[in-house]
Parts: structure tokens; sequence; C-alpha cells
């Protein structure tokens, strides 16, 4: 899966949205360790972005998440909590400080889905 979230995070939001799902609905589709070698392809891709491409990224990721089942949300961000606390410290304590920022700007009811579905590090 060889895919630019730098460049998709550029994206109108709108084409950003639709990009994202397809990217989702193929990680959902994966086995365990592809999609997390996948996943952790496109953090460390992000990684090297600007904190406004990460933002960008992570909001509509966040947005297209909240669509989905509690058990399915429950399942991505559990991926990305594992995948994330396995990156340099450096990388996880950036992207805590933008994940928090992103679901702090969401809509009451997009971050409230999140939160509750968020695995319990």
């Amino acid at each position: 899966m060889s895919i630019n979230p730098v460049q998709i995070a550029r994206l109108p939001y709108t084409n950003r949205i639709d990009n994202i799902q397809k990217i989702i609905q193929t990680l959902l589709s994966m086995d365990p360790k592809t999609a997390e070698s996948a996943v952790k392809d496109l953090l460390t891709a992000l990684s090297k972005a600007s904190d406004e491409d990460y933002k960008n990224w992570c909001e509509g990721t966040m947005r297209v998440i909240s669509m989905f089942d509690d058990s399915v949300i429950k399942a991505i961000l559990s991926l990305r909590m594992k995948v994330v606390s396995e990156m340099p410290k450096e990388v996880q304590d950036r992207d805590s400080k933008i994940v928090m920022e992103v679901l702090n700007s969401l809509d009451e009811s997009v971050k409230e889905k999140l939160m509750k579905n968020m695995p319990k590090s």
C-alpha cells in the first residue's frame, strides 16, 4: 500500500475525506500484521509533515473513523495506538500533541464517539 498522506492532507476537504475513507476501508480488509505495517508507513510519512498537514490528516481520519460502528472504531484506534507506541519518543510526543489538539477542535458528537471508544492505554 503506497500512499502519500501528506499529499492527501493537502487536498480540498471533500477529496481528502474520500481518500481517507478508501484508505481506512483498505486497512480494514487487511490481515492485522499487514495493516500494522501500513499504518506505520503512514505515520512515518506524517512524522515528516508540517503541523498543518498532520492536523488535516488527523482531522479527516477522525471524522471518517467516527462514522463506523463502535467495535470498528475501537479496533482502528487500538491499532493506531499500538503502532504509535512503537515509534520514536519524539514522534509519539508530537503525535499526541497534534491528536489532542485536533480532537478538541472537533464537533462534540464526533469527539464523544471517539473518546468513548478510545482504548485504555
